[in-house]
């Protein structure tokens, strides 16, 4: 073994064979370390260095303050930039891009009722009365506990005449509540208004007046229910509040059309004559408030409607969009004669192209001229967007003509081009429908019922009115079916649609089902408890029906639901004569078919 000169370069040799103390040096070092000693030395040394103090303080408290802001502050300062700019671009008239602001700021805070609200502002501006009932809806779910949201829904649900959903929900509203909130009266009074309950009506809208003061938004409708009475004081009253407000800017049009159709139902010729030409010279005047007009003139001062009529026929001249404007005034108020002399005068080229084409081919059915509207309608240059309207004319021309085939033919091109465009769909079928032809329309609206999109929605609320008004539970339950899959969530829906499934032997064990969920969770809801109460009775458990509707016994005089289902009750337990009084109090007119057959089969020995 060579002994290492004392001299020699170590470094190399220590590198590659390192102490085996070093850690117990570096531990040594770490435990000689006082944390609580330096802690005190960091005191002092802020103690003696107050600029240092003061800047930890900032710093300490900049930090806090960020936190605050990110957590609490920016979210909310977003949320208001977004109902903000929403409400900014529905006032420029940018609809799409409110809803592209509202529907991004839902993606981010889904319970925020202020942004359910603009998208039922948004919903009842493109016209879309039942999903504006839905957002309203959502508004509330969100602040169940805050009335404002509950009355917006409210009034949400009466725009849709949705009675019963109104009534539903204000039955919510504590007594304090809509006692002191003028917006609560308005919607009591507008409810027994559309229920022709004038003296409660009066009440409410005499009571919200108390609260706002004299203002048109209570006086108007006040002064409608006023001029109903027989009472010719009460009458009075009314007409005089209504005129005080027919020179505001903003209520006046509201006031004279109210009074136009007053002075219409009395027969009132001087009455007509003043508020129509008040009416049409009013800046509000509305493009439906114009054939009101010249028809009141037309009844009460023809030398007045003749002078009005010229001036009419001289201003829309302008354009072939101003023409066809008044050419359809004009068939509203069955001068359809008058319209297509008129037309006649008019450059031929603009009259082959809409609008024109298609508002004299409206004059020409109105005439009842099938041969000139067959020949109408298998000319001109109607354009892509419009010639949907040429196969509708020309299947009315043939039909009334009776050439089913060429009808026929009509039929399945337009049917074929419905299928391809949703919008198309709905106008072609209420259009038809007017026209008298059902089972069309009823073909074109369930086409765009099934399809999974908003125009379903109106095409199977426009059904359900037509189911309503034919007494047809069956297609109420095939449109209730089919709304229940698009919003199984909406408790108004489900409870439609167990009653009609119950009804008419369909999906009677969900039905069951739904019935008693929607039950519990809305426990007081007369119309919920009945729909329940009535399923179990078609279902045969009648002993279980009777003992869930009967401690409701005491409503049968206020909701027709209670007193069909109680009735039901009564007269599958025996009590038949008694059930008989309570079902008779019942109008046909408000039931089904099939409800008639039911209580007949219920009362039957």
């Amino acid at each position: 073994m060579s002994i290492q000169d004392p001299g020699e370069d170590r470094s190399e040799n220590t590198h590659m064979n390192p102490s085996p103390k070093w850690w117990s040096r570096a531990f040594a070092r770490l435990r000689a370390f006082d944390l609580r000693e330096w802690w005190w030395v960091l005191l002092d040394y802020f103690e003696a260095h107050r600029r240092a103090r003061r800047l930890l303080y900032g710093l300490f408290t900049s930090f806090l303050l960020v936190l605050v802001l990110w957590i609490w502050v920016y979210p909310w300062w977003a949320q208001r930039n977004a109902i903000s700019m929403a409400r900014q671009w529905i006032a420029a008239g940018r609809l799409n891009y409110a809803a592209e602001a509202v529907q991004k700021a839902l993606e981010k805070n889904p319970r925020e009722p202020e942004l359910w609200l603009l998208a039922a502002e948004l919903a009842r501006l493109h016209g879309q009365k039942s999903m504006e009932v839905e957002y309203a809806h959502l508004a509330a779910q969100a602040q169940p506990r805050n009335p404002k949201y509950a009355l917006e829904w409210a009034g949400a649900a009466l725009r849709a005449d949705q009675q019963d959903v109104a009534a539903q929900v204000l039955a919510t509203v504590s007594e304090i509540e809509l006692a002191r909130s003028s917006i609560a009266q308005r919607l009591l009074g507008e409810l027994a208004r559309r229920q022709w309950k004038l003296g409660v009506a009066i009440d409410h809208f005499e009571t919200a007046s108390k609260i706002d003061g004299a203002v048109a938004i209570d006086e108007i409708p006040l002064g409608l229910c006023l001029i109903a009475q027989a009472d010719p004081a009460q009458r009075q009253r009314g007409l005089s509040m209504l005129e005080k407000w027919t020179a505001d800017g903003e209520w006046g049009a509201n006031a004279l059309q109210i009074l136009l159709k007053d002075a219409v139902q009395k027969g009132d010729r001087p009455a007509m004559a003043k508020w129509a030409d008040a009416l049409r010279v009013h800046p509000r005047c509305t493009v439906g408030d114009m054939p009101n007009c010249l028809a009141a003139l037309v009844a009460a001062d023809a030398e007045k409607y003749a002078s009005v009529i010229a001036q009419l026929k001289h201003a829309h001249l302008a354009s072939p969009e101003t023409a066809a404007q008044l050419i359809g005034w004009l068939n509203q108020i069955g001068r359809s004669a008058e319209a297509l002399e008129w037309v006649k005068t008019l450059p031929e080229d603009a009259v082959r192209r809409p609008p024109l084409a298609v508002s004299e081919a409206e004059s020409l059915r109105l005439a009842s001229d099938w041969p000139r509207l067959q020949a109408w309608a298998s000319q001109g240059d109607w354009g892509a967007n419009l010639d949907f309207l040429r196969s509708a004319y020309g299947m009315l021309a043939a039909r009334s003509m009776g050439d089913e085939k060429q009808a026929d033919e009509l039929w399945r091109k337009l049917f074929d081009h419905a299928q391809a465009n949703g919008v198309h769909a709905l106008f072609s079928g209420t259009t038809v429908f007017t026209w008298g032809m059902v089972k069309e329309a009823e073909a074109l609206w369930w086409l765009v019922a099934e399809q999974n999109n908003n125009l379903a929605v109106d095409a199977l609320g426009t059904l359900a009115r037509h189911y309503q008004v034919q007494r047809d539970a069956v297609g109420q339950y095939k449109v209730f079916n089919q709304l229940h899959a698009l919003h199984p969530k909406d408790d108004a829906v489900t409870n439609n649609f167990a009653f009609f499934a119950a009804l008419t032997g369909n999906r009677e064990q969900l039905a069951e089902q739904l019935s008693r969920e929607n039950l519990a969770r809305n426990p007081a809801n007369q119309t919920y408890l009945a729909t329940h109460a009535f399923v179990l009775l078609m279902r045969g458990r009648s002993a279980e029906s009777l003992r869930l509707i009967k401690p409701m016994a005491a409503e049968a005089g206020k909701s027709s639901a209670v007193a069909f289902v109680y009735g039901l009750a009564l007269a599958a337990s025996g009590e038949k004569t008694k059930a008989k009084v309570l079902l008779e109090t019942l109008d046909p007119a408000t039931l089904t078919l099939r409800e008639t057959q039911v209580i007949q089969a219920s009362l039957s020995d």
